[in-house]
């Protein structure tokens, strides 16, 4: 195995693990304090018996409400968009940077080209392996711990 292959793959494992720090440390308690509200406010209208009353007191909080799930799905947006972020600055650096050989015994058209030995060249390896290591370490950075109902 290459040293490239080790780089590639840790790269990515530190990146997704710096998203998940940034998550953990940064929109975590912002998401939970404003899905706290939010049910904190359902509680309040499930203990209403009256449908009438229920719907009267909604449309007095509808908008407070709305506001605490829209900054919820910004955040979550915020985190993705950091995701991204960070994966293109990783492809960047790989393809610039780090150019892996990987050799298949098969031929795949338009992916392979004949090497000098009985096997094929993959053409933009690096690039294959980015994409491995990213399938591969991206649910590290994507893990919530969201309590749930």
């Amino acid at each position: 195995m290459e040293l490239n292959t080790i780089y590639i793959f840790l790269i990515s494992l530190f990146s997704n693990f710096v998203v998940y720090l940034i998550y953990k440390y940064y929109f975590y308690g912002k998401i939970i304090n404003k899905i706290s509200l939010v049910e904190k406010y359902e509680e309040r209208l499930k203990n209403i018996a009256s449908s009438k009353r229920r719907e009267k007191a909604y449309k007095k909080i509808s908008k407070e409400l709305e506001s605490y799930i829209s900054s919820v799905r910004y955040y979550m947006f915020l985190r993705s968009m950091i995701l991204v972020g960070v994966y293109i600055v990783d492809l960047v650096i790989i393809l610039n940077y780090l150019n892996t050989n990987i050799y298949l015994p098969f031929y795949i058209p338009y992916l392979t080209a004949k090497s000098s030995s009985n096997m094929y060249l993959m053409l933009n390896g690096s690039l294959f392996e980015f994409i491995a290591s990213y399938i591969l370490f991206t649910p590290l950075s994507l893990r919530s711990n969201l309590k749930t109902r």
